[in-house]
């Protein structure tokens, strides 16, 4: 049946007169992408590119560092031994450092794209084709940087001079207008009338969103807003790793708690100046009865300026990175009776996690999040990663694969389970690692918890393989997400949400569009 248009007003729904009903778009959506990350860090951190054949674009990567591990063409800073160990984690050495010939990849693609690469491309090209031929109809590319990591990469391995978002940002910019113009097939949407468009002709339909710590840089932020405006941005995140001008982040990693104090430092230039807790990078408290570390530290005026800009454009706001304080200031700002539309591109639910960083940390979304999103009609983007979940009660999917399909199933359905409607949050070339294999190599399967022949006897007799190389190397490029979801749908996992995520988003957009005439 088709879907009523529908328009909220005075706290009831009201049939809008003479407005033909939408017909709901197909197919599921990844919230979160960094399709064109070749472009930040100054060009020195992933090798491969999204453009051109694979013979090139994927190239086996076999280049070795020298003993301070800096030499090479990407992946490598210039602090002695880091590259070696940026990117371990359990069941993998990672992709950094030195790794010749275990990063082989096209034809055989046996070292890369995996489930484990954070510095290898993800998003080829043919690989996203082949992603939209499978279900995949809408994306979410993050324009993506990080200034300290470009500024601690090699200068003869970069590919620009300038570190700053807003070079990284609109070279970004730039590459997804060559890619839309070599391939009818994908279409940046900057309203969601284009984007239904673009899915109803069997298009890709591409939003373009932001994730960046110094976002909009230190001039005047209305005028960048407004180039970034006009240049298709239509989301973004108000900070990423730090606290900024605008917002708060969630605290997670302690590493960027270092780079904070390292960017005090160097803007002060006297240590003693910024010894105090409070100019240690954040404001924090720790919560001693659940244990979590909360940044103290909300919307700042400028910041509380924008998203209200953001909400008179009815652009969606992400949530994304900002601490739990941040998010009670930007709800507070939605007319009364009308919670205006927020979402998480990329996140977990803290109490379905079984890992103890996602409970020590509000990185993770907390319930009262969960359901604030729900009641606006937003839209939550679950990661994709190798993290341990509790099991679900009652859950059709055994929970005997940590950091599988099976792991995410458990995830996904305690969303659905508080009605949330949920998509992918894959951070694809995001520098972080993705859902590991069922089979293949013991020590990187299931989170190495169990005996090898007993576990791999246990998961064939329970699930059957896809057949395909996400059976031995997890879900490494954006051609596998089709893959993600059938073999979850095959342990059991009703579906059919992840399905129609594409429709939920434009809701959502919608919805956020027809709110814009209150704030004007």
């Amino acid at each position: 049946m088709l879907r009523k248009s529908l328009l909220i007003s005075l706290g009831f729904l009201v049939l809008v007169p003479g407005m033909a009903p939408a017909k709901p778009v197909t197919g599921f959506a990844d919230l979160h992408n960094h399709m064109f990350a070749e472009y930040a860090f100054g060009g020195a951190w992933l090798h491969g590119t999204v453009e051109g054949e694979a013979a090139k674009a994927l190239a086996s990567c076999d280049s070795e560092d020298d003993f301070f591990g800096i030499r090479g063409d990407h992946a490598r800073v210039r602090i002695p031994f880091l590259s070696r160990f940026i990117g371990r984690t359990e069941g993998s050495s990672g992709d950094t450092g030195s790794h010749p010939e275990k990063r082989s990849g096209y034809p055989d693609f046996k070292g890369f794209p995996r489930w484990d690469s954070i510095a290898h491309q993800q998003v080829w090209g043919g690989h996203l084709k082949a992603a939209h031929e499978r279900g995949l109809n809408l994306l979410v590319v993050s324009l993506v940087n990080f200034e300290p990591l470009c500024e601690l990469m090699p200068p003869e391995n970069r590919k620009t001079d300038d570190c700053s978002d807003q070079k990284a940002i609109t070279l970004q910019i730039d590459a997804a207008e060559r890619f839309q113009q070599a391939h009818p097939w994908f279409q940046i949407a900057r309203t969601p009338k284009e984007a239904r468009t673009a899915i109803e002709r069997g298009k890709l339909a591409v939003i373009l969103s932001i994730e960046a710590s110094h976002v909009f840089g230190d001039r005047d932020w209305k005028m960048e807003f407004n180039r970034m405006s006009e240049r298709g941005v239509t989301t973004l995140q108000l900070a990423h790793q730090w606290d900024n001008r605008f917002a708060g982040v969630s605290l997670h990693n302690k590493i960027f708690r270092v780079f904070a104090w390292l960017r005090d430092f160097k803007a002060h230039g006297r240590w003693w100046q910024i010894l105090t807790p409070d100019r240690f990078g954040f404001q924090y408290d720790h919560d001693p009865e659940s244990g979590v570390e909360r940044n103290r530290k909300g919307l700042t005026a400028e910041g509380r300026a924008l998203v209200l800009e953001m909400m008179k454009r009815g652009m969606p706001i992400d949530l994304a990175h900002l601490s739990e304080t941040t998010i009670r200031d930007i709800r507070a700002l939605s007319p009364a009776g009308h919670p205006y539309p927020m979402y998480v591109s990329h996140g977990h639910f803290r109490s379905a996690m079984d890992d103890g960083k996602f409970s020590r940390f509000e990185k993770s979304s907390p319930e009262w999040v969960l359901d604030a999103i729900r009641d606006s009609g937003g839209v939550f983007g679950l990661r994709t990663g190798p993290e341990k979940t509790k099991t679900l009660p009652g859950s059709p999917v055994p929970n005997d694969c940590q950091g599988s399909t099976k792991s995410f199933a458990q995830a996904y359905q305690f969303g659905r389970k508080r009605n949330l409607n949920i998509a992918f949050g894959s951070d694809l070339n995001g520098f972080i690692q993705q859902t590991r294999p069922r089979f293949g190599n013991h020590l990187e399967t299931c989170g190495a918890e169990s005996d090898p022949t007993q576990r791999a006897r246990q998961q064939k007799a329970q699930v059957r393989p896809l057949h395909s190389r996400f059976d031995e190397s997890g879900f490494g490029d954006i051609s596998q997400l089709p893959d993600l979801l059938q073999d979850a749908e095959n342990a059991g996992l009703d579906g059919s949400g992840l399905r129609q995520s594409a429709e939920d988003y434009l809701e959502m957009w919608e919805k956020a569009v027809k709110l814009a005439q209150d704030f004007h």
